[in-house]
């Protein structure tokens, strides 16, 4: 596996805790980055979903200090975005001219505009993690895969399968494919199944050879989501090596 940095974080060598923000100000997302370092996470997603405008955004890019991936998500996965996709696209560009540590799109999105984005991101050496993402269902495992080589086709530098999971049985499938993915992979990825049902494969898929989860700042946000500090407690407690 190929290691990737952001900042003074490299990932590819232990598991890494991403603590999500979803704040709608500069100042809130600053302060939930605060509160995530000190719990333990290593890395901050930057959902700029609400931010008000692409001013916001430079100016969350320039003060944050922590390592980060800026993301901004549609309804159609799970965010608050609804202007349009090219808006959305400058949105993330902001991001990247301002210095971001990483970008995240995904790998539906339409591909122009994903293309154009990555190779935004690519200029300004910046790392590209790109996501298969289902917000309805689990996928069977070889439809995911699948859709996942089809994503290691455009070269990206991280990778994140995201599916919502309505039974133990689509966890299964999840963590299932977390083995397989380190057959197909040479750079760092997580494999997450969404919702209530999904809870355990946050930690679980770390332990079965992802490189990177994501997890709650605090309790009471996204459902099947744990915090930084459960994430870390289950990790610490199944894990055979000292974490």
């Amino acid at each position: 596996m190929r290691p990737v940095r952001l900042g003074d974080l490299l990932i590819g060598e232990r598991p890494i805790l991403v603590a999500t923000s979803l704040a709608g100000s500069v100042d809130e997302m600053l302060i939930h980055a605060t509160r995530a370092l000190a719990a333990g996470a290593d890395c901050i997603e930057l959902r700029i979903d609400r931010l008000p405008t692409n001013d916001d955004v430079a100016e969350l890019i320039r003060r944050i200090e922590a390592p980060h991936v800026v993301a901004c998500r549609t309804p159609a996965f799970g965010g608050t975005f609804e202007r349009s996709e090219t808006e959305r696209i400058e949105r993330l560009e902001t991001a990247v001219e301002e210095g971001a540590t990483a970008i995240d799109i995904e790998s539906l999105t339409d591909p122009k505009l994903r293309d154009r984005l990555i190779d935004t991101a690519r200029a300004h050496g910046t790392p590209v993690l790109i996501g298969y993402e289902n917000m309805s269902k689990t996928p069977p495992t070889e439809e995911i895969v699948r859709n996942l080589k089809g994503v290691a086709e455009l070269e990206p530098d991280l990778v994140k399968l995201a599916v919502r999971a309505r039974s133990y049985d689509d966890l299964l499938v999840v963590l299932e494919t977390a083995l397989e993915m380190r057959t197909f992979l040479n750079v760092p990825f997580a494999a997450i199944a969404l919702g209530p049902y999904g809870a355990p494969s946050r930690p679980l898929a770390c332990l079965l050879g992802a490189s990177f989860t994501y997890c709650a700042i605090e309790g009471g946000g996204v459902p099947g989501q744990l915090t930084v500090t459960e994430t870390r407690e289950v990790m610490k407690t199944l894990s055979k090596e000292r974490w």
